[in-house]
């Protein structure tokens, strides 16, 4: 598993498991632009960062490990 550290709806700091993330996508909420991470059909989170930041992170993980 990797973990990578991304921000939660409220700006605090979460962990998210990488290998389970199938699909980033954006909405639009109250004017700001957030990720939505889908681990599968059924199961989505809303986080704080953006599908940049989304990406950024994975792709430094998979770089160091």
């Amino acid at each position: 598993m990797r973990f990578v550290m991304l921000k939660s709806i409220n700006g605090d700091p979460m962990l998210v498991n990488i290998s389970a993330v199938r699909a980033v996508s954006t909405i639009n909420m109250a004017g700001d632009e957030v990720g939505v991470i889908a681990f599968d059909k059924d199961h989505e989170l809303v986080v704080g960062s953006n599908v940049t930041e989304v990406l950024a992170a994975i792709e430094k993980a998979s770089a160091i490990g």
